[in-house]
């Protein structure tokens, strides 16, 4: 499936990010095996390889330096893996990612005020 824009955070909405991804799932028939729990299941597996980059080693060594552009990318296809599965979830269950987002984070501005518990070093 070719897309006739090229995505960016700049100026690709979590709509069309959406419609992007189920398109390709509907076109392979896949539907049915993207259930909440197929679906929740494979969210954890792919952060789990996410984690694989970082398993050992220390905070130090982990800097896009050292880490290097090979790597980044890897690190990245990980990161589209897992919000590919989040869409589809979102979709699964009709979640509006964007107001969960939202409302979740007006939750976190009451329980961890700024004045509160903000890190100093």
């Amino acid at each position: 499936m070719a897309v006739d824009n090229k995505f960016s955070d700049q100026v690709t909405t979590v709509g069309e990010l959406k419609k992007y991804v189920e398109d390709f799932v509907v076109a392979r028939n896949w539907t049915r095996s993207h259930s909440p729990k197929n679906l929740a299941m494979s969210i954890a597996i792919e952060a789990a390889e996410i984690m694989e980059h970082f398993q050992w080693g220390d905070r130090e060594d982990f800097t896009p330096e050292l880490l290097g552009p090979e790597k980044i990318d890897e690190i990245r296809m990980e990161v589209a893996d897992v919000m590919i599965y989040m869409l589809s979830f979102c979709r699964a269950l009709g979640i509006d990612l964007a107001e969960a987002v939202q409302s979740k984070q007006e939750k976190n501005e009451v329980r961890f005020p700024v004045d509160v518990v903000r890190f100093v070093e």
